[in-house]
């Protein structure tokens, strides 16, 4: 090549360069003079405003061929997560993806709202009235314990019904009815902005998650867990177990069962006590039938009566905290939570204080079927969630799934007791739960100081596995084993500090 020639191609690469070189710049003037949207600041009552701005299309000239000395680096792939094993109910399972949704103010009528918690909803102004059902002149307020609450509620046109004075809460919770033309979501928001009010909250309603069904089967139950085996091992004498629920009706299956009663809903002389008599004869049951720890010590908290339309028992927060309250109070050692509904924080915190009190609670998965969200009080992290299962151990059909769900339990067609020295067949959850809370209270008696997260591993133990291979989103670890759990007992490596040495 000429002399000519290379000062030619020198000048037509220096050229190049600096068209490039000024048309970064122009890139960067633009960034920095493009005008920044103001933000909107969205209402509680909608969903955010989003702007679009156009932005002109900037055309950036490069060299066809980049210099020698540069190489280019091709992009590397985002690394992909490694999945992790669900839980042994020691945390919650993480929450999921949240998508943008539409969403409408709530009407003040509960049969208009969702069953279960939305999670996918957690972040919008009204996601807590969209949580479920919940009574719609009602609204509950925390303030310090013994503060006055007179000012808070003439200021906002609301009446006293009930109070439940600091006990396992911290605060006060008082019960308070709306005045007439107001809205439940509208009165949380304006008591959220009062400096003396810790908390506001709508009066959730909860579900009792039994179903009566025609008779199929006899009691399988026992023989399926193994219970006539661990009897002779132990029964569950004296152990004080609190059964959350209706009432319990003096069945002669029950005879000297039920030590305390308790009555937060002032039911009526002649309220059905069906649910919370069918849980208590899974549990206890001693003539014709045969319960999982027929020498416990049960306490009866009525929190639940059924409404006035329909035959499903349902309790509000308030009633169930009171409940829980109470057995609290008189020493219960396990709760039998066959209940389920929304993720309610006051009802969190209440199960937050059970758990530090070293309580073992044991929830109903849910009846609402697969693909629905976690069911509450069985999806806190202290709470022995039970999904039910048929005398085949198949999965029942209307049971919740998640990573919550720890164990499996019957819990379809089962024979227990009913008002008026019945019996009756019923499933669900609710029934499921009734023979996990047995099977715990047969290990406390022969270790009373297991704590919680034992407990729940001592179950997983003392599964058999159903399903897929080991821990699955349906039966958990599995069908829980009554004389396995007791075996298991066994092998407690240090009982003060609820640990477990691995089964032999």
């Amino acid at each position: 090549m000429s002399k000519f020639g290379r000062i030619t191609l020198v000048a037509c690469f220096a050229a190049l360069g600096a068209e490039a070189s000024s048309t970064a710049a122009l890139a960067q003037n633009y960034s920095v003079a493009r005008p920044t949207p103001n933000r909107v600041t969205p209402t509680r009552r909608m969903p955010p405003a989003i702007i679009k701005i156009p932005v002109p299309p900037v055309k950036i000239v490069r060299p066809t061929k980049p210099p020698k000395d540069v190489k280019e680096v091709p992009p590397q792939p985002a690394a992909q997560p490694q999945p992790t094993p669900p839980p042994r109910r020691t945390a919650e399972p993480p929450p999921p993806r949240r998508v943008p949704v539409a969403l409408v103010p709530p009407s003040r009528s509960p049969e208009a709202r969702p069953d279960f918690f939305p999670e996918e909803q957690g972040d919008h102004p009204l996601a807590l009235f969209l949580a479920g059902a919940y009574q719609p002149n009602i609204v509950l307020v925390a303030v310090p314990a013994g503060a006055p609450v007179d000012g808070v509620a003439n200021d906002n046109d609301l009446t006293v019904e009930d109070q439940l004075s600091a006990g396992l809460l911290p605060f006060d919770l008082y019960r308070l009815r709306l005045g007439n033309g107001q809205q439940v979501h509208e009165v949380v928001d304006a008591l959220g902005a009062n400096q003396g009010v810790i908390t506001a909250t709508p009066n959730f309603i909860y579900t009792a998650q039994g179903q009566v069904k025609a008779a199929s089967s006899m009691q399988f139950a026992p023989q399926r867990m193994h219970v006539t085996e661990a009897h002779k091992i132990a029964t569950g004498n004296a152990v004080k177990v609190a059964i959350i629920d209706t009432g319990i009706d003096d069945h002669s299956e029950l005879a000297g069962s039920v030590i305390q009663r308790y009555d937060a809903v002032d039911a009526a002389a002649d309220a059905s006590y069906r649910h919370g008599t069918a849980m208590a004869g899974v549990i206890a049951s001693k003539n014709q039938l045969l319960g999982i720890a027929p020498n416990v010590s049960i306490l009866s908290a009525q929190a639940f009566a059924p409404p006035k339309s329909g035959s499903s028992a349902s309790g509000t927060t308030f009633a169930i905290i009171k409940s829980m309250d109470w057995a609290y109070k008189a020493g219960a050692r396990v709760y039998n939570l066959s209940f389920a509904g929304p993720k309610d924080p006051v009802l969190i915190r209440a199960l937050d204080a059970l758990a530090d009190y070293n309580t073992i609670m044991i929830g109903a998965a849910g009846n609402a079927g697969p693909g629905k969200p976690p069911a509450y009080p069985a999806a806190h992290k202290g709470v022995i969630a039970v999904t039910a299962t048929d005398q085949n151990d198949g999965l029942y059909t209307m049971a919740n799934r998640g990573a919550y769900v720890a164990v499996a339990a019957p819990g379809v067609d089962i024979l227990t007791t009913t008002p008026g020295e019945g019996y009756e067949f019923m499933s669900g959850t609710s029934i499921a739960t009734a023979h996990i809370t047995g099977v715990v209270a047969l290990v406390l008696e022969r270790h009373p100081d297991l704590k919680a997260d034992a407990m729940a591993q001592l179950l997983a133990n003392a599964s058999i596995d159903l399903g897929e291979r080991g821990f699955d989103t349906e039966f958990g670890a599995g069908l829980v084993d009554a004389m396995k759990a007791l075996e298991s007992g066994n092998a407690l490596a240090d009982i003060s500090t609820g640990g477990l040495t691995a089964r032999k």
